[in-house]
């Protein structure tokens, strides 16, 4: 299964020309959140955030975890696509990138069904924020590239971080 999510999120996402946000509606400054699809990975989501407030606990962290992973992730894109295809913070950021693609399909699942699992997923968004915080910065600042990185993250979304990095490489013509 994380073969075929990364083969699509690659090819469609990061090789697509444009840059796009993956919510329509934040939760937070809007009723609802609501994810848009990315055909082959997840469907559209939507839910009244406001209303599952009042019987989903943690579904306001969920949101917030949402608005700023589109936000990095939109950031992210738009940077990537300045940096020549061999640098090697283009495939240090796409990597996160790809990550909070990932991290949008499970959060799509626990709000079809999945509502017990909002938590663990709260908890590791949490972490790839922190993560992807830090690595855009350092990226943007030319910095040394080491980020505290959390395996069980990238594993708990399904994409195992060496397979990223693999796919990338592979993506990018540096194998």
């Amino acid at each position: 299964m994380a073969r075929v999510i990364l083969d699509v999120i690659i090819s469609r996402e990061l090789g697509g020309s444009g840059c796009r946000k993956l919510l329509s509606n934040d939760g937070m400054t809007s009723p609802y959140l609501t994810i848009r699809a990315m055909p082959g990975v997840f469907e559209t989501a939507s839910i009244d955030a406001r209303a599952a407030r009042k019987s989903m606990p943690g579904i306001g962290d969920a949101c917030g975890m949402a608005k700023n992973l589109d936000e990095y992730q939109f950031l992210i894109c738009s940077l990537a696509h300045s940096l020549p295809d061999n640098s090697p913070y283009k495939l240090y950021l796409q990597k996160y990138r790809v990550a909070i693609a990932a991290a949008f399909a499970g959060l799509v699942a626990v709000l079809q069904k999945q509502f017990d699992e909002l938590g663990n997923w709260n908890r590791h968004a949490r972490l790839l924020l922190e993560e992807t915080s830090e690595a855009y910065v350092k990226s943007k600042s030319k910095a040394d590239l080491k980020v505290s990185t959390h395996a069980e993250v990238f594993e708990y979304f399904g994409v195992p971080e060496g397979a990223i990095e693999a796919a990338l490489r592979a993506f990018y013509g540096q194998e």
